[in-house]
């Protein structure tokens, strides 16, 4: 071989071996590329399952004290009714003039004869003989009615009882009993005072009897804070009011008294 064809054959091996250098080279960087890309995607799912984990126990630490709140929560807090809004006069107002300007109707003596038509009155709340007849110092009840006598209908009456934990007894009323004694007893207010029919669709009542009869209670005190826990989650499923026999809102120093009578 002449050293002209050597040369051809170097030149040739050179140019074999820059082109793989190269051809290698590319092929490194694009792997580098597709691994940086593969890496940071990674984090991302890491960095954001490490935040999920985060906010998932925070909140449920949060909850955690919320619950804790609410539990030491005073009762009294939530049995007495919020007292309505009144909507204040100004003393402008109430002595303003009538302007003589101002037309007056004239009434007609036929048509005030006949007079506006009356209210009509409110339904009669049906009291269990057996409660009729008790004395009122051996007596615990509350009532759970709307203000406007409005009929609570089965479907949410039997939600209601059944969220609740109460039971029905073979007497037809509803009971809830703490640590297998029996707290307290819920009689219906429409006649015919029990709750036989409470999965009937056709089932109305008034509203609830919550009582406790303090002679066949064995532990007034204990009864009377379960009552009060339960009539707190039935007022705010059912949207009732607490009212006493006398048809009158309960208030804290009802409660309070009633506590006092029992300690």
């Amino acid at each position: 071989m002449d050293a002209s064809t050597f040369r051809w054959v170097l030149i040739i091996i050179a140019v074999v071996l820059a082109v793989a250098i190269y051809l290698y080279g590319l092929h490194q960087t694009r792997l580098r590329k597709r691994n940086a890309i593969e890496t940071f995607t990674r984090e991302e799912i890491d960095s954001a399952f490490v935040e999920d984990e985060q906010l998932r126990f925070e909140m449920n630490n949060l909850n955690k004290i919320l619950k804790d709140n609410e539990t030491d929560e005073n009762l009294e807090e939530f049995l007495v009714n919020p007292a309505e809004e009144t909507e204040e006069i100004s003393p402008a107002e109430e002595f303003q003039e009538i302007d003589p300007a101002e037309e007056v109707q004239e009434i007609n003596p036929a048509e005030e004869s006949l007079g506006t038509p009356s209210a009509l009155p409110d339904p009669e709340i049906y009291i269990l003989p057996v409660l009729a007849g008790k004395d009122e110092d051996r007596l615990i009840s509350d009532h759970l009615r709307h203000s406007d006598f409005r009929l609570i209908v089965g479907e949410e009456a039997e939600t209601a009882v059944q969220k609740a934990g109460l039971e029905l007894n073979a007497e037809g009323l509803l009971e809830y009993r703490e640590e297998d004694e029996l707290a307290f007893q819920i009689a219906s207010l429409s006649e015919p005072g029990n709750f036989f029919e409470i999965e009937d669709l056709n089932f109305v009542t008034l509203g609830f009897n919550c009582f406790i009869d303090l002679d066949s209670c064995a532990n007034p005190r204990l009864a009377y804070e379960s009552m009060l826990k339960k009539i707190d989650e039935l007022v705010r499923m059912l949207n009732v009011k607490v009212y006493k026999p006398d048809h009158q809102l309960l208030t804290i120093s009802d409660v309070t008294s009633i506590r006092e009578k029992l300690v």
